[in-house]
């Protein structure tokens, strides 16, 4: 007859041997205190047996598997019998990544990680599209003021920073992160060509001035007269000798 021990505070299950016989009585077997001769039912698995009641009762046994915590998803053991996963915070399924917590005994994606984990990827690519930005115009600030840039040189000190400007506005959109469009970097060829085009209409506004001062000038001059910048011509040799030279009268012998 198998006499089997119990736990005297749990109750959980701790051995099994062969009970002796009463030697008052040889039909009876002596029982140490917090034993029973009742028989252990059928174990199933992860179950371990306790006995409660006067009875054999089956309580949780995650001894030895590999569990994870609900709060980290780290991994967590438990090391006695009659401790379920819940009770102790674990369980069997992993923690498909640190994006996801533990709710209503699943893992579930958290949404505010991801839209945070969105937002950081955005404002690193804002930092760094503006430090470029920062770099491109960086020591020209004061050459700017105080007029030592070509005009080439403003317009692409300038397509900078407005370009900065347009990537805060991006940031400060109600969309943002989640739906960003960065504008576009400044095109040297295209602030060239801008800057040509001013050159020229200054140019053909320059002229458009001057042609009525220029025609005004001329009216006040007269027709006979000549610009104030115009040199004297020399009369043609025939003309001046018949216009300068005197009459000379010579006597007939």
């Amino acid at each position: 007859m198998l006499c089997n021990q119990y736990d005297n505070l749990t109750g959980r299950y701790v051995v099994s041997f062969l009970a002796e016989r009463d030697p008052m009585s040889a039909d009876r077997y002596l029982v140490p205190a917090f034993c029973t001769l009742t028989p252990l039912p059928e174990v199933p698995t992860r179950s371990w047996p306790f006995w409660q009641d006067g009875k054999w009762t089956m309580q949780p046994d995650y001894r030895g598997v590999r569990l994870y915590r609900t709060d980290t998803g780290e991994p967590g053991e438990i090391t006695v019998a009659g401790v379920s996963p819940e009770d102790a915070g674990l369980t069997e399924v992993p923690r498909p990544s640190d994006e996801y917590v533990w709710r209503d005994g699943a893992w579930v994606v958290d949404e505010a990680i991801v839209a945070e984990r969105v937002r950081a990827a955005a404002m690193s690519d804002f930092y760094a599209r503006m430090e470029q930005a920062r770099q491109r115009n960086l020591g020209k600030m004061d050459a700017r003021a105080a007029g030592l840039l070509t005009d080439v040189d403003e317009a692409m000190f300038d397509a900078w920073a407005a370009y900065q400007v347009a990537l805060v506005r991006v940031v400060d959109l109600p969309s943002f992160p989640n739906d960003i469009v960065w504008p576009d970097e400044p095109d040297p060829q295209a602030v060239l060509a801008k800057v040509e085009a001013e050159r020229e209409a200054k140019a053909a506004r320059e002229a458009e001035e001057a042609a009525p001062r220029e025609e005004e000038a001329a009216r006040s001059r007269g027709p006979d007269e000549a610009p104030a910048d115009a040199e004297p011509t020399a009369p043609a040799d025939s003309e001046s000798l018949s216009d300068t030279a005197p009459a000379v009268d010579v006597d007939a012998k």
